[in-house]
């Protein structure tokens, strides 16, 4: 499936993904809604799997539902680790949006490419909702949740 997007396993080692929730559900951050629970970079063919196990927690909670993986393989010239650089200008604008991590996030990046700039739309586009989106519930984890700490995080942290 991703090759039919072009996307080749060894480009896959270094990517960034979002993963959103697809449906009528998103998340009510401290700051605004939005369905981002995660933002990952590194090797997506192997990471994927890795998140299993607390996608099934969330889907325990709510029922059946669908994601959305959003998925970039970012470069810029004479830095290897782009695609680093790209997970945490995302994390770092998600907090200034919605003032805490996305759900499962356990920490925010810090930039090895602070000078480079990324296009707000772009990244809003990924973290925000989408034009046509009709949301019909916000969910927020309470204190006895497992994801209740890592929604507390804020950027400050």
């Amino acid at each position: 499936m991703l090759e039919d997007m072009g996307l080749t396993l060894t480009e896959l080692k270094r990517s960034v993904y979002v993963i959103r929730l697809n449906g009528e559900y998103c998340i009510d951050y401290p700051w605004g809604t939005s369905p981002t629970v995660y933002v990952g970079e590194g090797n997506f063919h192997q990471r994927i799997n890795k998140h299993r196990e607390w996608v099934t927690e969330l889907k325990q909670l709510v029922g059946d539902f669908e994601f959305e993986v959003c998925i970039a393989v970012p470069r810029i010239r004479n830095s290897e680790f782009a695609y680093k650089d790209a997970e945490a200008a995302i994390l770092e604008r998600f907090g200034q949006k919605y003032g805490s991590a996305p759900l499962w996030n356990k920490q925010f990046e810090t930039r090895c490419c602070p000078h480079y700039e990324y296009a707000d739309k772009s990244i809003n586009d990924v973290i925000g909702k989408r034009s046509g989106s009709r949301y019909e519930w916000a969910l927020r984890p309470l204190n006895s949740s497992p994801f209740y700490h890592n929604y507390m995080r804020t950027h400050l942290e």
